[in-house]
């Protein structure tokens, strides 16, 4: 990766925000371009500087993290958002990628998570794991949705393969390399299924397939 990817940070607690840029800015491929303590501040500065992805705290004062993330969803949608926040409960977690959040973490994780789901947003648009596949499962359950067998009937077998894979977390590359395919076919299975199940993004093709039958966790 020749170019950095660029970062902004929202966290009101000063000692958390200023380890993440001091850690982060020593990554080779990652620029830290502005830092700072609330959401009002956040909105100053997007007006002048561009970034890639904004790791937000979702408790911040002035305009706090829940509202942030609705705007940035709305306003600047090229912007990948990963919730950086103590509260790691399924609620949480289902209601901001709900909210269009890509990725979600704890704040007691280590760096290299960090670093990994900032690659990740950027790379292949979203950072999924298991822990947001059960937020979304649990969701689901508590909605009482039931399973739907002509969704699955609607996919090829090869194309449910797929689906299992994004589902767990797998890239693009490392569903090709799994199932023996080139990254473009992959890609043009992954077109055709969003198609199929009326799906636009990640967040939604979990859930979709969480629904339907077509994943479990």
């Amino acid at each position: 990766m020749s170019k950095s990817i660029r970062i902004a940070i929202a966290e009101d607690h000063d000692l958390m925000r200023q380890g993440l840029v001091s850690l982060l800015d020593a990554e080779e491929h990652i620029s830290v371009v502005f830092d700072v303590e609330n959401g009002a501040r956040l909105f100053d500065e997007l007006k002048k500087k561009k970034v890639d992805v904004v790791l937000l705290d979702l408790e911040m004062p002035v305009l706090n993290g829940h509202q942030a993330l609705k705007i940035l969803s709305t306003r600047y949608p090229e912007i990948a958002v990963i919730v950086v926040s103590m509260h790691y409960s399924d609620g949480f977690i289902s209601e901001s990628i709900a909210a269009g959040a890509k990725g979600f973490l704890p704040k007691n994780c280590d760096i290299d998570k960090v670093v990994d789901a900032i690659y990740a947003v950027k790379e292949q648009g979203y950072y999924f794991d298991d822990k947001i596949s059960k937020a979304l499962l649990n969701r689901i359950m508590n909605n009482e949705a039931p399973k739907n067998k002509f969704s699955q009937d609607l996919l090829t077998s090869r194309e449910h393969q797929i689906v299992e894979l994004v589902c767990s977390g797998k890239t693009n590359k490392e569903i090709a390399s799994l199932l023996c395919l080139s990254v473009r076919t992959v890609e043009v299975h992954r077109n055709t299924i969003n198609k199929k199940t009326n799906t636009k993004n990640i967040a939604s093709l979990v859930t979709y397939a969480i629904k339907n039958g077509l994943y479990s966790v």
